[in-house]
């Protein structure tokens, strides 16, 4: 009996305490993400409980994984889908070099290879990761239409979330830890548990994205620099000589940089705040600026390299964002151009994007983080005085790294939406929920709740509301069954199959196609000019596929706006002469329209 008494006071005051509150943890973590990741429960007439995930449902995530497919089967860094801007780019890099303009000889490309290009638009780190997850798990990517008619979920889709919530799972260690070296356990349990019930963490682990990867790469190097800090803080205090542990955490953090610029080039901006907090922490170290700089601009140069050479440009086909970003051209169509527009904008919308950006982030911070009532907690401390330096230097690396963030994201999208891959300010969530926390017990202590149940309540509160917009998401019946514009796994995999190898597809959504159909897709040209160059002098298009994505675009795009060549592929008169694709269909019920040289569907 003595021996379950000590483990029941273990469990109660000792140290087994934590196991009281992380087994629960544990378990409703693994409950939320079951619900996100399946079918949920079905609740008859209330439709069904959970169940978020119904496959990819954006661009930049199926452009992801397809090329980690392409890594995992052993073709390289290619890509199946096929941006104009970067096909013509590479084809004239290839002139340049004395090279010939045929970029598909017959000699290294005959019947049944198909015609793709090395990628020269995403940084490699998310999707080199990603082909070795689907190498461990082995998804099947050779499926058959009328099996993938039977099961909606793709089974290339099923694994992705899995592989997100391990750094899920990973960052939330890291916020626990980083909050224990900076303020006490309560801060730590706080601020780990907002983070695991915040809903915009989870939206980002259901789609292909690398903010997952991210949260937990910028997390780690934070950490790394405040052990950096702690150890020239206390040989400060004590008159001692810098310590050689602090080597090692440079070196870590000059890694976690390296990774996090190599999944998402311009984070190589966090760099600026980072050395300037090196340069400012007591007893610095000078040989660790350097030390660092050069490990992670080493590592940036590499790959900046790579481009060039076989691009002509380092910034590769990335380059329209930092010329124009949103602007000269609606939407996406700086990718679905040959021709460049003169550079005398540059400075111009540069400057403009930068002021419509700030003012974005400053009035959608709150959705861009996650909604939390810490977000705004760590915005008061902004006017607080920490007592411990290293808490009081951490909070103003943090608000720099914000700053110097939104400053470079400017440059490409200067207006992200909350799930969108241009908002890289997400990547601060799990830091900023530290200080938040932190400035939260401040404010409670301050109030002197001599009941502790009272002051237990006021946590349980600041908790549940942090948590509603995962509670609705789950709760609310969710009666979709593919996402929206109709991502239908089946039918866009049909479509692969009526075109050869050695043909492309061209479509309004060529992520999708170059994902679920596994074919090599080139976005829609904005001139039916560039089409037809391309199909005569580059690669022929065996299929024209049009979707929602512009059927249901605003009206003016099509009668004046950057689609309006292709309005008569839509209402299907008019079309031009000489135009190699004359017959067409319509795959209903998913309002495909589909044109292409012959009725291949029969």
């Amino acid at each position: 009996m003595s021996g379950i008494q000590t483990v029941l006071y273990m469990m109660e005051v000792g140290k087994g305490r934590i196991f009281v509150r992380l087994i629960p943890l544990v378990i409703a973590t693994l409950i939320v993400a079951i619900l996100y990741d399946f079918n949920g429960i079905n609740l008859s007439y209330l439709g069904s409980l959970g169940g978020i995930y119904h496959g990819l449902n954006d661009a930049q995530s199926m452009d992801n994984a397809q090329l980690a497919r392409q890594i995992a089967r052993g073709q390289g860094y290619t890509t199946m889908f096929l941006r104009p801007y970067a096909v013509q780019q590479f084809q004239d890099h290839v002139v340049s070099q004395g090279g010939s303009s045929n970029l598909f000889p017959a000699d290294a490309f005959p019947p049944g290879v198909a015609r793709l290009l090395p990628d020269t638009y995403n940084a490699p780190g998310y999707p080199y990761l990603l082909a070795a997850w689907f190498r461990i798990t082995r998804p099947d990517f050779d499926l058959t239409t009328a099996y993938m008619r039977d099961h909606p979920l793709f089974t290339g889709d099923m694994w992705i979330p899995e592989f997100n919530q391990i750094f899920l799972g990973l960052t939330a260690l890291l916020i626990f830890r980083l909050a224990l070296r900076l303020f006490d356990q309560r801060v730590a349990w706080l601020a780990t548990i907002a983070f695991l019930t915040s809903d915009i963490v989870w939206r980002y682990t259901i789609t292909a994205l690398s903010t997952s990867l991210l949260m937990f790469l910028v997390t780690g190097l934070l950490f790394s620099i405040l052990e950096i800090f702690c150890i020239g803080e206390t040989c400060a205090d004590n008159e001692e000589s810098s310590s050689g542990w602090e080597w090692l955490w440079a070196l870590l953090l000059a890694l976690l940089l390296a990774a996090a610029c190599l999944t998402r080039l311009h984070l190589l901006i966090l760099l600026m705040p980072l050395v300037a907090f090196l340069a400012l922490i007591p007893r610095p170290n000078l040989l660790l600026i350097p030390a660092v700089s050069i490990l992670v601009i080493i590592a940036v140069a590499a790959w900046l390299w790579h481009i060039y050479k076989i691009s002509g440009n380092p910034l590769g086909s990335n380059l329209p964002w930092l010329l124009y970003g949103n602007f000269g051209y609606k939407e996406n169509q700086i990718f679905c151009t040959t021709i460049i527009p003169p550079y005398e904008l540059l400075l111009r919308n540069a400057s403009l994007k930068e002021f419509l950006g700030i003012r974005w982030h400053f009035e959608h911070a709150w959705d861009l983080l996650g909604s939390s009532p810490l977000i705004l907690f760590f915005g008061a401390s902004i006017l607080h005085s920490f007592k411990r330096r290293r808490c009081q230097a951490f909070r103003w690396l943090v608000l720099s790294c914000a700053i110097s963030i939104i400053a470079v994201n400017n440059l490409g999208v200067a207006e992200p939406t909350a799930v969108d891959p241009w908002n890289t300010l997400v990547v601060l969530l799990p830091v900023v929920l530290v200080i938040g926390s932190a400035f939260f017990f401040i404010l409670l202590d301050r109030l002197n709740i001599e009941i502790e149940l009272i002051n237990n309540l006021i946590v349980i509160a600041v908790l549940f509301f942090s948590s509603v917009p995962l509670i609705l998401t789950l709760v609310v019946p969710n009666y979709k069954i593919i996402n929206y514009p109709p991502y239908a796994p089946s039918e866009i995999n049909l479509c692969g199959r009526l075109a050869l190898p050695e043909e492309w597809i061209t479509s309004d959504m060529p992520w999708a196609t170059a994902w679920y159909a596994d074919h090599a897709s080139l976005w829609l040209p904005d001139s039916i000019v560039d089409f037809e160059r391309l199909h005569d002098n580059v690669c022929p298009t065996a299929l024209l596929l049009l979707t929602p994505v512009t059927l249901e675009a605003p009206v003016t795009n099509l009668t004046s706006g950057e689609d309006k060549d292709w309005y008569a592929f839509i209402i299907g008169v008019n079309l031009p002469a000489n135009f190699p694709l004359q017959a067409h269909t319509v795959i209903n019920p998913q309002c495909y329209v589909l044109w292409s040289d012959r009725e291949r569907w029969k």
